[in-house]
């Protein structure tokens, strides 16, 4: 993936590099087939651009390049085909709607380069993530090994020894200087920019290993106010983020597991204010939107291996495999530093089916789906309801009517009760698609002792067995 992302980034890096030079020189020579040729000379693809629109003689000078296509590369790549002879690209593998940049002309008639805007429209990327760890993209960033018909010069003997040699001396530099990470102190220039982002961009990621398909629709990544200078980070260290978007995650059954309407922003210091060091953790505020759904947890099939003890008590829990739909907008906060989003907070999420709440400190690491979470699940009213009348009547039955049920079911079931709905903490850890799942409550012999305690209470040795089962103390030993 990080090596994915670099491509990426090397790709949009090469678009922005095209934007500044058509919008420094007179633009006459930028045109879509001069594009097209500067991009498939650099990376293993083949290519489409569209349109190529330049102002330059305005107050925020312009351009604009639509329709870009990116596709396994091909022999009409290979061979430099001129555009107006190929055919349209059917498949592409990544291919987005517009990119923009704006400047200031102003700055650039003072000699100094300002980017008010950097906008990415409508992106569309296919991912698949093979069984071996590779995936479809990683061919696409290679050197081409032949560009306009030739084999590529930068690939010749002479240019492999030349990159061979240039490697050599730069790994001889690291070691003869001391090896500092990066600070934004060493950089001697301000940087100001207006808006750098994407904008409605879809995402498809395929895992091949277990069929799933992670569908990401109409993200939306928006960096603003960017003012960061290196010498007075007191003052110059801001960057606004916003993030929303629709992750849907669809089952090797091509069902639909979970989607997740998501809306993100914070306000963030890039850097450390005293070192310049990059800051190595940010905080979000989150919101989970209203008709976010959760279906086929893992966590919750592990708890639901547990329910033929529960249905012995009395206890029905059939809608923890049902699909469950957020009633109304939550939001939190997280932190996020090296992959790893942790919790800040103790947000609950209702559903027609369960409220469901995670605790501070819960974390996941989203580069190899290893977890930690406190959870606890309350489920829903009227179906507690249904079930604790169930298990009173086992009571009343069996104690004759003699006795309180609702008093005894209240001490015999403890923590699985509260405020007078079906309560179930529990702590999920590991791989969050197999996880390991710990209860907070003794269950495994909670129908004996539901049994025992209602023969004690016929007998009038009821205190004794109330002293064997799941009570306030039961959490303690499971963290919680």
């Amino acid at each position: 993936m990080k090596k994915i992302l670099i491509g990426i980034g090397a790709f949009l890096g090469t678009i922005l590099t095209l934007l500044i030079i058509g919008l420094v020189f007179a633009g006459s020579f930028i045109t879509n087939e001069f594009l097209v040729k500067q991009i498939e000379s650099s990376i293993n693809v083949r290519a489409n651009v569209e349109k190529v629109n330049i102002s330059l003689f305005s107050a925020l000078s312009s351009i604009e390049i639509e329709g870009i296509q990116l596709a396994y590369r091909d022999s009409i790549a290979d061979k430099g085909t001129a555009l107006g002879e190929r055919k349209p690209i059917s498949n592409p593998v990544i291919s987005i709607g517009k990119a923009s940049v704006k400047v200031s002309f102003l700055a650039l008639l003072q000699k100094k380069f300002e980017l008010k805007k950097l906008l990415i429209s409508e992106p569309k990327i296919t991912l698949v993530m093979f069984e071996n760890g590779g995936n479809n993209l990683t061919t696409l960033f290679k050197t081409p090994s032949t560009v306009n018909g030739e084999p590529n010069p930068a690939l010749s003997p002479e240019a492999i020894a030349e990159r061979k040699k240039e490697e050599a001396e730069e790994r001889q530099r690291a070691k003869d200087e001391p090896s500092e990470p990066f600070s934004i102190k060493s950089i001697p220039i301000a940087i100001q920019m207006g808006l750098v982002g994407l904008e409605h961009a879809d995402v498809s990621v395929l895992m091949k290993k277990t069929g799933q398909v992670i569908q990401v629709k109409d993200l939306n990544l928006k960096l603003t106010d960017i003012d960061i200078d290196g010498a007075d980070l007191a003052n110059h260290n801001h960057v606004s983020v916003d993030f929303d978007a629709d992750v849907t995650i669809i089952g090797k059954a091509k069902n639909e597991a979970a989607q997740f309407l998501l809306d993100t922003n914070g306000e963030i210091s890039p850097f450390v204010e005293k070192t310049g060091l990059v800051n190595p953790s940010v905080i979000y505020n989150v919101t989970m939107q209203e008709d976010s759904f959760l279906s086929g947890f893992a966590a919750f099939d592990a708890i639901a291996g547990e329910l033929p003890i529960l249905n012995q008590a009395g206890l029905k829990l059939d809608k923890l495999k049902e699909k469950a739909i957020l009633k109304k907008d939550v939001s939190f906060k997280v932190s996020y530093a090296d992959g790893k989003v942790t919790f800040l907070d103790e947000p609950t999420f209702p559903t027609k089916n369960y409220d469901l709440q995670i605790n501070k400190g819960s974390f996941l690491i989203i580069t190899n789906n290893q977890h930690e979470m406190k959870m606890g699940m309350l489920y829903d009213e009227e179906e507690s309801k249904k079930s604790i009348a169930g298990v009173d009547a086992k009571i009343k039955d069996a104690t004759k009517g003699s006795g309180d049920p609702k008093e005894l079911r209240n001490k015999v079931l403890g923590s699985l009760i509260k405020d007078d709905r079906i309560n179930i903490p529990f702590k999920t850890s590991g791989d969050i698609r197999n996880p390991s799942v710990t209860l907070g409550v003794e269950i495994g012999s909670l129908a004996d002792l539901l049994g025992g305690a209602i023969k004690g209470a016929i007998k009038g040795k009821i205190g004794d067995e109330l002293k064997k089962i799941p009570g306030g103390d039961a959490l303690k030993k499971f963290g919680f």
